[in-house]
């Protein structure tokens, strides 16, 4: 069937036709469904005000003229009909855009242009908002787009990245009236990846610059990059502050401080901060989580901090999403071998076929297709440090033998390797009790007693509720996002047991930041936001479905003649989907769905 019938068919209210389409574009589809998108949206719902959108565009100054001046080399080499080059920032907001004047008027005309928010959730089924969700390069062709007006273009998306992997923004290549974006795919790939490459470039200059700096400047001072991660520590706050932690970290609101800008050939390289107020009580210990106020998690991180003073192998468990990673950082940095590397690996993420060259390491020549200088295991590079193994319960018998063998006689054997010693602080992790995995005769009993010297239970978020309190907060911060209503966010969010915790949490907030970013969302938008990514709730707890949902159910139940008022308020309304749903106080899923029942097209 082809894609415009597809299309048609789809939005009437037959769902089951997306099991023709691409899996990536049916998935998108159905969100787009879920989330009731008009297929006829003209002007988008999040458009940024101009103050808005020139203060995006000096953050992202620096990766703006990167991407023009990328584009503009290789512009002539592009064989693409009617092209506009979109650039938007990590959220999807758009913040440049060139290419053939005439696609660029034509995309004027729905809002294609800066300042707009190009997500699924904001204007439909679209390259750039596919990419924004699976951080990978995607081309969306002209009838797979969910949006009627953005069905007169293909596009090619592809994300940028700074040197960490973190999403800077996506770059994307769109066509009016034709496929030939797809043409452009490979070297849309090979573009991003030649600005990502520049950004890296450019921030290695600035520390180098940033460290003769320090070098050059007897400093009393701590030096931070752009990023405000450590640089630079004097001798006086060695004890107190680390070199490559954000120092906001350290900081609280008693703290009295000064920052100054460093520049380099007119660009900001980084900031001196000169500290007023005593640090020495500041720093008591390391935690890289969010701020608590609830007393037993208080008294829960202070066994923690007891425990890592020691040498002893640390066990914790806790739900999906409570945090285990931060627990182990916690753990590291506050024991006597923080100044080791931490090395982590996740047990369960790894086919356990190559989880023993993982652990282990391997000698040259090892095996076929294996690294020819060989390879050093987790295990080995942990040698000094911390090795965090999460998810311990996933190992299979034979690396749980292996890894028994390490923990007793503190040896690693290399694939096809010799024997070396190491010596490294062990702490694991399971989201299972690893004591009736044990009665189950489904984990090691002897490697059971090795690993679980100490166990710690972390607590899940429901248990301290207070949190979601500064969980907004810090979000919120970390977003430069200021709203005025974070109070209602954190009383409805307490109506909720967060099964996923701190995870799931933090998706709620995404989604928030995504949909009500310029806008203040009612408390039943809040609650259907939470339950949109929720599981199925347990025992006697509210379910899923809205009070909402249950009144537009009861009003789909056919009455009398509703047909023929149907017709006539869509006829009197020119057929206009949104303001015929708004009239009869029905979402516009319904109005399709009743549009199909009664054959109304």
């Amino acid at each position: 069937m082809h894609d415009q019938q597809l299309w048609k068919q789809f939005i009437s209210g037959d769902e089951f036709v997306v099991n023709a389409l691409d899996t990536k574009i049916a998935e998108s589809w159905k969100l787009c469904s879920r989330a009731e998108i008009d297929p006829y949206l003209v002007r988008p719902q999040k458009i940024l005000s101009a103050s808005e959108l020139a203060s995006k565009q000096q953050r992202y100054k620096n990766l703006i003229e990167v991407t023009k001046k990328q584009i503009r080399l290789i512009e002539n080499d592009l064989v693409l009909k009617q092209p506009v080059f979109i650039l938007t920032d990590e959220t999807g907001s758009i913040l440049w855009r060139g290419g053939n004047i005439q696609a660029k008027e034509h995309a004027n005309e729905f809002y294609f242009r800066e300042g707009t928010k190009w997500t699924e959730l904001n204007v439909g089924t679209n390259a750039i908002g596919i990419a924004l969700r699976t951080k990978k390069d995607e081309y969306v062709s002209l009838n797979q787009h969910y949006a009627y007006a953005s069905r007169q273009w293909s596009c090619s998306a592809s994300p940028i990245f700074d040197e960490e992997g973190k999403l800077l923004g996506i770059l994307d290549v769109s066509t009016l009236h034709n496929e030939s974006a797809k043409d452009a795919f490979l070297m849309l790939t090979l573009l991003t990846q030649r600005i990502s490459n520049v950004l890296m470039k450019e921030e290695l200059e600035r520390r180098k610059e940033l460290l003769q700096y320090s070098a050059l400047h007897q400093q009393n001072d701590l030096l931070c990059d752009t990023h405000f991660k450590l640089v630079s520590v004097p001798e006086k706050y060695l004890e107190y502050f680390d070199v490559g932690k954000d120092i906001h970290m350290y900081m609280d609101s008693k703290t009295i401080y000064k920052s100054e800008k460093i520049y380099f050939k007119d660009d900001v390289i980084g900031y001196k901060i000169h500290i007023f107020s005593d640090v020495s009580p500041q720093k008591k210990y390391y935690y890289p989580g969010v701020p608590t106020a609830n007393k037993e998690y208080q008294q829960f991180l202070q066994q923690v901090l007891h425990l890592a003073g020691s040498n002893l192998p640390i066990h914790l468990f806790g739900e999906s999403g409570t945090g285990k990673e931060v627990i182990a950082q916690t753990i590291h940095y506050n024991s006597k071998v923080k100044k080791g590397p931490l090395v982590a690996i996740n047990c369960g993420a790894i086919n356990q076929n190559l989880l023993e060259s993982e652990l282990f390491g391997y000698a040259p020549g090892a095996f076929t297709g294996s690294n020819a200088k060989g390879q050093k295991g987790k295990i080995e590079q942990a040698e000094g440090g911390t090795l965090f193994l999460d998810e311990i319960e996933s190992m299979s018998a034979q690396m749980q033998t292996a890894l028994l063998r390490v923990v007793e006689e503190k040896k690693i054997m290399p694939l096809n390797g010799v024997p070396k010693k190491v010596s490294f602080r062990l702490v694991t992790a399971s989201n299972q009790d690893l004591r009736k995995l044990v009665l189950q005769k489904k984990f090691r009993e002897d490697l059971f007693y090795r690993l679980y010297v100490c166990p710690i239970q972390i607590p899940p978020l429901r248990k301290r509720k207070e949190d979601i309190k500064q969980l907004i907060a810090a979000f919120c911060k970390s977003r430069r996002w200021r709203i005025d209503w974070q109070e209602e966010v954190y009383s409805i969010s307490c109506a909720y047991s967060w099964y996923g915790n701190i995870r799931e949490f933090n998706n709620f907030l995404e989604r928030l930041h995504l949909f009500y970013e310029f806008q203040k969302p009612t408390r039943e938008q809040l609650k259907k936001l939470i339950e949109n990514g929720a599981l199925l709730k347990k025992n006697n707890e509210t379910p899923l479905i809205s009070s909402e949902r249950v009144r537009e159910c009861a009003k789909e139940r056919e009455q009398p003649g509703e047909a023929d008022a149907l017709r006539r308020k869509l006829e009197e309304n020119h057929y206009h989907i949104s303001k015929t749903a708004h009239d009869l106080n029905v979402s516009r899923t319904t109005l399709y769905r009743k549009m199909k029942k009664y054959g109304l097209k």
